[in-house]
């Protein structure tokens, strides 16, 4: 037999064997990957006890927000009403000993 052939007859048996392996391992790979996976397409419900809880945080960080601004307004007004004391003249005119 010719060395020519017998070396291509090699290299396609090699071939053949790899593409197969290849194939199979990429098989096999992929049901590995599917049984980890939910089927379905749908994504995962949140229980409503954690729903809940999270309502309730979000209503506390509301509350917390409106006294934290109602804080800065009262806190403006002072400062706005001791300027506008400062500045007036002492009433009676006189010492107050």
């Amino acid at each position: 037999m010719d060395p020519d052939v017998l070396s291509f007859a090699q290299v396609s048996g090699i071939i053949v064997c790899l593409v197969g392996s290849l194939a199979l391992i990429g098989i096999v790979s992929f049901r590995l990957l599917r049984l980890g996976k939910p089927v379905s397409g749908t994504p995962p419900r949140l229980d409503d006890q954690r729903l809940e809880l999270l309502q309730q945080s979000v209503d506390a960080i509301a509350i917390e927000v409106e006294r934290i601004a109602e804080a800065q307004r009262f806190t403006t007004k002072l400062v706005s009403e001791r300027e506008g004391a400062a500045r007036l003249p002492p009433l009676g005119g006189g010492d107050d000993r």
